[in-house]
């Protein structure tokens, strides 16, 4: 029982410190990571395993070797962003692999990337004639980019000159029944119209699932399925 209990206690505290390493690095996709975040990342893995199943392994040794590759991490990002020879010598350089809608075989060998895989790339960019295409560049962090042809390009309200209005940003201010009083006074609402709209509210507010308010005050309302909209706060 003291070895499950020990092993249960050494997991908690390794996931822990490994989630907070990761926070203080950064908010950054898998698939964002470089050759080299990527190896530190399968190493503190393997490191926080080995230490949870090896009950000889001290939990201090495994929380060092953690803050050490930390550590480590954050000098290189530090030094290849001050140094560009450092950060280019971890990634790769984007690669063309379409141009004016051919593809470019030898680029393609040169980044592993099979045809068929490109041509999946490319669907999943609402690219189904690759004629269409003026570039398509395979960037470090495995994705594509594609800038269509000028004639196969979306039009855009700019090129005809039409006066379009600006985009709305809803704010959630009630989740689950519970309202974001926070958010609303971020919006300008005094904690005295808080406290009047919610008394006046209460019980519908309890029944919300969520609501989201637009800079006009508008409320949009979703409960138990149902939309309202232009609902004016008061």
């Amino acid at each position: 029982m003291e070895t499950l209990g020990g092993t249960a206690f050494h997991a908690t505290v390794s996931i822990a410190a490994m989630l907070l390493i990761w926070l203080i690095l950064g908010k950054r996709q898998i698939g964002e990571l470089s050759p080299f975040d990527f190896a530190v990342s399968i190493t503190a893995g393997t490191v926080v395993g080995a230490g949870i199943v090896d009950p000889h392994i001290e939990l201090s040794r495994t929380i060092v070797a953690l803050v050490v590759l930390g550590v480590l991490q954050i000098c290189v990002s530090w030094l290849s962003i001050k140094f560009r020879k450092i950060q280019r010598s971890l990634s790769s350089d984007p690669t063309v692999l379409v141009e004016n809608g051919q593809i470019i075989k030898a680029n393609l060998a040169k980044v592993r990337v099979p045809v068929e895989i490109l041509l999946q790339m490319l669907r999943e960019k609402d690219v189904f004639d690759i004629t269409e295409v003026e570039v398509a560049i395979f960037e470090p962090h495995g994705r594509l980019s594609v800038l269509r042809k000028p004639e196969y390009s979306p039009v855009t309200p700019q090129q005809l000159k039409l006066n379009v209005d600006a985009n709305r940003i809803l704010v959630p201010i009630i989740l689950e029944g519970v309202l974001q009083v926070d958010l609303l006074k971020k919006m300008g609402f005094s904690p005295q119209e808080i406290e009047e709209f919610h008394q006046k509210y209460q019980d519908r507010i309890d029944n919300v699932f969520i609501a989201f308010m637009d800079k006009q005050h508008n409320l949009h309302i979703t409960e138990e399925g149902i939309l309202e909209s232009n609902v004016f706060f008061h």
